[in-house]
């Protein structure tokens, strides 16, 4: 047997090409951070009762309330601490804040541990009580007794 090294069988590959590298996680939180921060500084002084920021199309078109509808008023109401008059307009905004500081927590103290930007994936009945509730609460703010 002899080792034929110039074999006619053998194809040539062109190596693959050379991707950018992506931009590293922790630059992208930080702009997140940036543009949410920016967002609450924007929403504490500007106030969403006096000039509309974001109109809800739902309100528009069926004059019901659905159920997000308060919730830049609420915050806004919260981030100046009066939290009798956020619940007033949206309870369910009021009662998602520690949620959303849950979450927040639970990403950055990932990306200090070196993870990367992850967020935490929450198991399916948690998803569909969450669509469940706020699909209950669109329906009760629409009552004339709630």
């Amino acid at each position: 047997m002899s080792d034929n090294i110039h074999s006619s069988n053998t194809t040539v590959t062109a190596p693959p090409p050379k991707l950018r590298a992506a931009p590293r996680p922790a630059l992208w939180s930080l702009i997140v951070a940036g543009a949410g921060l920016a967002g609450v500084c924007a929403l504490y002084f500007i106030d969403p009762a006096r000039h509309e920021i974001y109109p809800c199309m739902f309100h528009a078109t069926t004059g019901l309330n659905c159920p997000g509808c308060g919730g830049l008023r609420a915050t806004h109401q919260l981030l100046r601490g009066h939290p009798g008059a956020a619940w007033l307009l949206n309870p369910l905004a009021v009662l998602l804040v520690p949620v959303y500081v849950l979450l927040a927590c639970h990403t950055v103290s990932g990306l200090f541990r070196g993870h990367g930007l992850r967020c935490a994936t929450p198991r399916p009945a948690a998803i569909w009580s969450g669509v469940a509730a706020i699909v209950l609460f669109g329906i009760l703010r629409n009552l004339p007794w709630f």
